[in-house]
């Protein structure tokens, strides 16, 4: 059994076109689909934009360089994990 998570585009004919990856055999097979809609050209929630990361990481050295830095022990006080 497989679990294959990829991007099936649907035409106006209801027909899906999926593209799989290459260890899977020629064969017939069950399939379940579960369908979320994504609009086009729209970057996933997990995607950042180059610029933001960018920044982030030029205000870390920033803050690191000029020594507005937290010792590694206290990085964790105040906060209740249980």
């Amino acid at each position: 059994m497989h679990t294959i998570q990829t991007e099936v585009k649907v035409n106006k004919n209801h027909i899906l076109n999926i593209a799989l990856p290459d260890d899977i055999a020629e064969g017939t097979y069950k399939v379940v689909i579960v369908m979320s809609s994504q609009p086009e050209n729209t970057p996933e929630d997990h995607d950042t934009p180059d610029e933001v990361i960018l920044e982030g990481i030029k205000e870390g050295l920033k803050q690191a360089f000029s020594d507005q830095t937290i010792p590694i022990s206290q990085i964790w006080e105040g906060i209740d994990v249980e």
